[in-house]
């Protein structure tokens, strides 16, 4: 295994052998209680600094799935995949996002992610288009997403409010350097996929540009980023180098080089927010820790689930957690199933990889 886990999740789950129209799927079929699904799948609230209070959705919660194995990934390293050998039923997914929204139902964004890539979900217009009428007033969808798959998902993507793709690279050698992907994906293809969802999506489109120093920031890479950029309608382009801890021994830029290079973007809506805590939140709105005074502690289990999904600064900690659930994260760093590792002059919690 990857990591050590709390309980037995992936056991409690029957294997079927379904079909898709593509290649043979196996459909996890969940013998979990409603609780224990919302634990599965859901994580958070967290703060993003991009996007305020985000409540997370994975898509692939036993089991990193993704098309790609970028070197700076928060998660573990793993052979890269074309299509989800593990999927959830959209059934089950949808319970326990309806049953989160009860809960928490100020969060500005409703985040769906994955352990790996949210877009190779098979389901994922069912889901959406099922939950964005119950997305409370003020509540927005966001996908995170490599981007690789916008055609295929061009349906589901367009039922999203915020569409948020990676673009690593714009030049064959340091896509395949930096975002190690499938053999099966093409470059060209993805960015010409990515061009024509752009010409019809009416929502906010983010790209987030993440370089990691000596395999994808060139400057011969990074005017090819900017110039297939300046051809869509892009609403944001997030620039920046790694701030949590990576699946591969890899560094990041300097604030100083990246501010050197941002300028290679000019002319282009850029954003190049920098990890910093302040004091009080930057989000009127937001909550001491997210979960509320007035919401039971998270359990030992869904903390070990965030982490895992999400490495949690060390001093964020107190802001993202009640006092009792930060002596439940003590008690996992205890037991061996979370460790704090440094990255870029600052600790992280990360679930431990045995």
């Amino acid at each position: 295994m990857d990591q050590p886990t709390l309980d037995s999740r992936v056991e409690t789950c029957q294997v079927d052998s379904g079909v898709e129209s593509k290649g043979s799927i196996k459909s996890v079929e969940s013998r979990l209680d409603s609780s224990e699904a919302l634990e599965s799948i859901i994580f958070g609230p967290v703060l993003s600094r991009r996007f305020g209070l985000s409540l997370g959705v994975d898509l692939s919660p036993h089991r990193k799935q993704c098309n790609f194995d970028c070197v700076y990934c928060e998660l573990h390293k793993a052979k890269p995949m074309d299509s989800m050998e593990l999927v959830l039923p959209a059934k089950t997914v949808i319970q326990a996002i309806t049953q989160a929204l009860q809960t928490h139902s100020n969060v500005d964004v409703l985040s769906f992610t994955a352990t790996g890539e949210p877009t190779l979900y098979p389901h994922l217009y069912e889901v959406i288009t099922a939950i964005a009428p119950l997305l409370p007033q003020g509540t927005k969808s966001l996908i995170l997403s490599n981007g690789s798959r916008f055609l295929a998902q061009s349906r589901a993507l367009h039922a999203f409010d915020m569409v948020k793709f990676s673009l690593d690279a714009a030049l064959p050698s340091a896509f395949k350097r930096v975002d190690r992907p499938s053999k099966s994906l093409d470059l060209a293809q993805i960015l010409q996929g990515i061009k024509e969802f752009a010409a019809s999506y009416r929502g906010e489109l983010i790209a987030e540009v993440l370089l990691v120093q000596g395999h994808n920031d060139m400057q011969k890479n990074l005017y090819a980023i900017a110039e297939f950029l300046r051809q869509i309608p892009i609403s944001r382009v997030d620039l920046g180098s790694i701030d949590r801890p990576s699946a591969y021994p890899v560094r990041a830029l300097s604030q100083e080089r990246l501010q050197e290079l941002s300028r290679i973007f000019a002319g282009l809506p850029l954003s190049m927010p920098q990890r910093s805590v302040p004091k009080q939140s930057t989000f009127a709105n937001t909550p001491q820790y997210p979960n509320g005074d007035n919401l039971s502690p998270r359990s030992p289990n869904e903390i070990h689930k965030l982490i895992a999904t999400r490495p949690i600064a060390c001093d964020e900690a107190s802001r993202l957690f009640s006092q009792q659930e930060l002596a439940y994260l003590q008690e996992l760093v205890s037991q061996g199933l979370i460790t704090i590792k440094q990255q870029g002059g600052s600790g992280f919690y990360v679930a431990h990889k045995g």
